[in-house]
């Protein structure tokens, strides 16, 4: 038998072994990682939605969708969007009233650095409806 020939098969073998587990290994922790990113933008998209349907709108309406939001954003937000989360929440107890502009400009830049930058503020078009004109 060749010794040496067998050998060098043998190391050829071990080492594309490793390479494949390797390779593998560090496939699906980037499987994992875009996953966790992936699923964070999507309930944090959602929750920036749910925030500006009822941002600057004037009378009573339903929080829930709000409340909802805020529970979401203390899950996935970013520490900041926590931050600006509670004080929103303590500024709404004590007042009756906050604006949620800081905290979803503060969305709108971690999500487009997700995504891609634009520049501009947020511009929200909220119109009433009105018996006599229907607008």
């Amino acid at each position: 038998m060749n010794w040496p020939f067998f050998i060098q098969l043998v190391v050829t073998a071990i080492v594309a072994f490793l390479s494949a587990f390797f390779a593998h290994k560090l496939s699906s922790k980037r499987d994992r990682a875009n996953k966790k990113r992936d699923q964070r933008i999507n309930y944090l998209i959602d929750a920036y939605r749910r925030l500006e349907s009822v941002s600057n709108r004037p009378g009573t309406q339903d929080i829930k969708p709000a409340e909802s939001a805020i529970a979401d954003i203390q899950l996935f937000g970013s520490p900041k969007q926590v931050i600006l989360t509670n004080r929103f929440a303590t500024d709404f107890v004590k007042n009756k009233t906050a604006s949620l502009n800081p905290l979803l400009e503060e969305f709108r830049r971690d999500l487009r650095k997700e995504l891609e930058a634009l520049p501009g503020k947020l511009i929200f078009l909220r119109w009433n409806v009105n018996e006599n004109n229907g607008i």
